[in-house]
């Protein structure tokens, strides 16, 4: 904590008696800032990021209920072997949330070369995912 008398000088006036001054707050301070040497100039293309992001095909975040239980009853096909019902669930909300619908589908056919899920189980699910898409 500052002492008050730090903060406060005295000045003497004519008769001798000490009057007592606060010193002045609103004193200019200068610093001399030395001119920077590097003045390289800056290209048109040399300004950072910023802008709008390029809008892609996604699925609609808020039609995840209505997807679980629509691609429930499409996986819950004799044909799809129960280990891979959920995971295939899963992956192709997360890859069409996050990466796009391309590559949403892309795993489909994946799945599909692998014979894990059959060609109509395949194509109900592409269908599934389309009517479920929003550009963001």
């Amino acid at each position: 904590e500052l002492a008050p008398a730090s903060l406060e000088s005295t000045v003497q006036d004519t008769s001798g008696a000490k009057a007592k001054t606060a010193k002045n707050v609103f004193a200019k301070i200068e610093t001399k800032v030395a001119p920077k040497q590097d003045r390289r100039r800056r290209r048109r293309f040399d300004k950072k990021g910023g802008g709008r992001q390029k809008q892609e095909k996604k699925l609609n975040r808020q039609k995840y209920l209505e997807y679980k239980y629509a691609a429930k009853d499409i996986l819950d096909n004799p044909n799809v072997p129960e280990e891979h019902r959920s995971n295939v669930l899963g992956q192709v909300w997360a890859k069409g949330e996050r990466q796009g619908i391309d590559e949403c589908l892309e795993y489909i056919e994946s799945k599909e070369e692998e014979l894990i899920l059959p060609e109509d189980v395949g194509n109900q699910l592409r269908d599934l995912i389309k009517r479920m898409t929003t550009k963001r």
